[in-house]
């Protein structure tokens, strides 16, 4: 093999030249490896002559991590950007900008697990500190004093809904957590004696503790009675869900028109079923009883109108129902078709009640906020129960059962519609025997107990531990405490 000579002025030089800038720009990226503390480096790509090298962007940016867990006394470093309840801790976070060291307050986003910084000056080097935040509900919890039931809760799905297949027992007096629409949810379970709050002369029980903190209750009347009449804001004759009944229409809390058919070129026959035009019959008795000196004025401003009341008219063919099966709202629920409704399909087919909306722009009930949450066709912050929490609190179809605090061996409404058999709307209810079952929207045989969200600022007195005890004896309600 023979071997020739480089011509120094070209081959030589060009070598040299190469060799050096590769020796120059990995002495580079040793010593940016040697100082920095980052977790995180840009690897990109550089053309060199007629070749590539890899280099690393340390001298442009380079980004730090550590979090620290709730209750924990230092961060630790991490090596990916933290998902679930964290947020960056501005005070602690900063960037080094040639030597010089300047917080990061204008300069840095936090959004959908990842970190937007905004830097200008070449040799910017950052450090980023995550906190891990307590979710609003859990605040709550820790206000009232209540604590998590570690044993007994039926168990949830990957969507954080409860499988609910049996009743609960006389011994359950459970603190249970689910999802719902704003996250992290804790409802009371079974034979609960610790879930009473007193608002002026009413009293009320603690449904759950919402997933932004507030408070949802259930009316109890002027006593701490547990059954009778008492226990109802409205009972007796004349408290029809709605006076009209043969037409899909009459399952809302409020209501489009009715005699309307789905056509093959017309595909808004559903949405002008279940437009909120016109207030239920249900709806009118609350707005009235809301109004009237039955409930305390002087504390309207701690309820809040944004957390909602869900009146899920998610329409299922009639017959023939699965667990696979979706919504059709093409086909169903408008006019006199035949339809089953959501809560029908996940007490009776799916197992699964949800805490959940499924169409919150049109079915979950608010008032108007600034949040533009729900369908805020409210006047009144009050709504009435689902048929999806009477079955977390304890219920279970039809099966009598008088173990669980919603029990009061009266009839009452729930907001959740059941199906329309072709000539009838029909609605979920609780019968006297603590049951779950249905009946037609024009019966007049059912009591109202209202239901109502405290703000997750609400304060309290202090001595209450949620127990329906005397005030000034060893137990006694929360009582809701006036600004």
């Amino acid at each position: 093999m023979k071997f020739e000579k480089l011509n120094e002025s070209n081959g030589k030089g060009r070598t040299i030249f190469l060799c050096g800038l590769i020796t120059g720009v990995g002495l580079l990226i040793i010593f940016n490896l040697f100082l920095t503390k980052a977790k995180y480096k840009v690897v990109d790509s550089a053309k060199l002559v007629n070749s590539t090298i890899n280099y690393s962007n340390a001298d442009l940016n380079v980004i730090a991590m550590y979090k620290k867990e709730d209750g924990a006394s230092d961060y630790e470093p991490i090596e990916e950007i933290p998902t679930g309840n964290y947020d960056i801790d501005i005070k602690e976070s900063y960037c080094v900008v040639k030597d010089s060291k300047e917080k990061i307050y204008n300069v840095m986003e936090y959004k959908e697990n990842k970190v937007y910084i905004g830097i200008d000056k070449k040799g910017t080097k950052c450090y980023v500190y995550f906190d891990k935040i307590k979710p609003a509900s859990e605040k709550q919890l820790a206000n009232l004093g209540l604590t998590v039931s570690k044993e007994g809760c039926p168990e949830t799905d990957q969507n954080g809904n409860a499988n609910i297949t049996d009743i609960s027992s006389s011994s359950d007096n459970l603190l249970c957590a689910a999802q719902d629409d704003y996250g992290e949810t804790y409802y009371f379970r079974g034979n609960v004696d610790k879930n009473w709050v007193k608002i002026g002369e009413t009293y009320w029980r603690i449904i759950r503790i919402n997933g932004n903190g507030t408070i949802r209750l259930i009316y109890n009347g002027k006593t701490k009675d547990t059954v009778g009449t008492t226990t109802m804001a409205f009972s007796g004759s004349g408290r029809a869900y709605n006076t009209s009944y043969n037409d899909n229409a009459y399952v809302g809390f409020m209501y489009g028109t009715t005699g309307n058919k789905k056509t093959g070129s017309d595909t808004t026959a559903y949405d002008k079923t279940h437009a909120n035009t016109t207030l239920s019959n249900i709806l009118t008795q609350l707005n009235t009883w809301y109004n009237s000196a039955e409930f305390p004025a002087e504390y309207k401003d701690v309820l809040d109108g944004e957390t909602g009341f869900c009146n899920d008219r998610s329409p299922y063919k009639y017959s023939g129902i699965s667990s696979s099966d979706q919504p059709d709202k093409k086909n169903y629920g408008m006019g006199t078709e035949s339809t089953y409704y959501g809560p029908y399909f996940r007490i009776y087919q799916s197992k699964y009640p949800t805490l959940k909306c499924p169409q919150k722009e049109n079915d979950l009930f608010t008032t108007r906020n600034d949040s533009n949450n729900g369908n805020q066709k409210l006047t009144n912050p009050v709504g009435l129960i689902t048929a999806d929490e009477v079955e977390y609190a304890g219920a279970y179809q039809t099966t009598t059962n008088k173990n669980y605090y919603l029990y009061n061996d009266e009839p009452y409404w729930t907001m959740s519609p059941r199906y329309f058999d072709g000539s009838n709307a029909l609605v979920f209810c609780v019968y006297a025997n603590g049951y779950l079952d249905y009946t037609d929207v024009n019966n007049t045989n059912l009591g109202v107990r209202p239901v109502i969200n405290l703000k997750a600022s609400t304060k309290f007195t202090t001595g209450g531990n949620g127990t329906s005890g005397e005030a000034g004896s060893s137990t006694n309600p929360f009582v809701v405490k006036l600004n």
